[in-house]
């Protein structure tokens, strides 16, 4: 097939797009302000913030197919292709998927006490005595090292602190888990947009305060550095927890440090920090309350080119889906009228 990317490809999106896109003729376009050489015989689009509307859709007799990249941050009214049957679809941003998946995977590895679960059981912690043998059927041994404190994130209150498109497709995944979420951000969503996402505006101070669980996405400004501090952490209720999979900078290390060895709040989960790669034996690597990862979120390998690992997803996706409509079968994450216009 033909297809159209209505933005330039940079990198690591370029070379992950010839890898994938072999079978297909790629149309790129040389600056963001311009349409790619030969769109009029595209077949298929693939758009994020290009203006599309139905003058653009309607300009397009041989199109079969739309690729939307982006579930929140994208631009353009994609109703018309609705109206001639023509399959769209919609994925996250680059790595966004990724990230968001690895903040649910924070938020419920302290709920339900990974850290001190895998700690118990390296440890071979058995406070009860218990005898080792097989067990069938209903057993004494359930938590048998007697971790406390477990709990489950459903009916939880989320507080997503800047709203992007991260924080998007977190809302999206909590949505199964029936939590009510708060965000944050300068410009509120349009009521359309939170009924779709599911969440609720909050001031900052109602989010802490509220929130069982705080997300941290803050982007990186001058004015969020040392956002998270001594006075937003005591906000925070005694047994929520706080996760960042955003950017270090956005907390005060040393008040951070402070809170979670006085258990302010109940725990932390951090995928960024203060100095990467970590220093060993960094101070943090000492709180038992808190669940580290090293900076894998979005899933790029030490060495390679930022998002690559979140881009080959995208590709990979975009490639099936032009499978699928050359074979007439139903496209992976349709997008529908049911998704509010930006």
């Amino acid at each position: 097939m033909r297809v159209a990317f209505m933005e330039p490809l940079n990198p690591p999106a370029d070379s992950i797009g010839k890898q994938w896109m072999g079978a297909h003729t790629m149309l790129v376009p040389k600056a963001a302000s311009e349409a790619p050489e030969g769109l009029a015989s595209a077949e298929a689009v693939v758009w994020s913030s290009w203006p599309v509307d139905r003058a653009f859709i309607d300009a397009l007799p041989n199109l079969k197919f739309m690729q939307r990249i982006g579930l929140f941050r994208a631009k353009g009214d994609y109703t018309a292709a609705l109206g001639r049957n023509i399959p769209l679809s919609v994925f996250p941003h680059g790595t966004s998927l990724r990230v968001a998946e690895h903040t649910l995977a924070l938020i419920l590895g302290l709920a339900r006490g990974l850290l001190a679960s895998h700690a118990a059981v390296v440890n071979g912690d058995n406070p009860a005595a218990m005898t080792p043998e097989v067990r069938n059927g209903r057993t004494p041994t359930v938590n048998w090292a007697r971790v406390p404190g477990l709990q489950t994130l459903q009916h939880k209150t989320v507080g997503i602190m800047g709203f992007g498109e991260i924080g998007a497709v977190l809302a999206r995944m909590l949505a199964p888990h029936q939590c009510r979420v708060l965000y944050n951000k300068r410009t509120p969503l349009t009521p359309a947009q939170e009924a779709y996402y599911g969440v609720e505006h909050a001031t900052v101070e109602a989010l802490l305060r509220e929130s069982d669980v705080v997300c941290d996405l803050l982007p990186v400004l001058d004015a969020t550095r040392g956002f998270f501090n001594a006075a937003t952490f005591g906000m925070m209720k005694p047994t929520a927890f706080f996760v960042n999979p955003g950017r270090g900078h956005s907390v005060d290390e040393a008040d951070f440090l402070k809170m979670m060895a006085d258990r302010r709040i109940a725990g932390a989960g951090l995928d960024v920090f203060w100095l990467e790669p970590l220093p060993k034996d960094h101070p943090v690597t000492k709180l038992s309350n808190v669940l580290l990862t090293p900076h894998t979120a979005g899933g790029t390998p030490q060495g390679q080119v930022n998002g690559q690992a979140g881009w080959g997803d995208v590709f990979e996706k975009l490639t099936e889906n032009l499978r699928r409509v050359q074979a007439g079968q139903p496209v992976l994450s349709p997008l529908t009228a049911a998704m509010p216009l930006p």
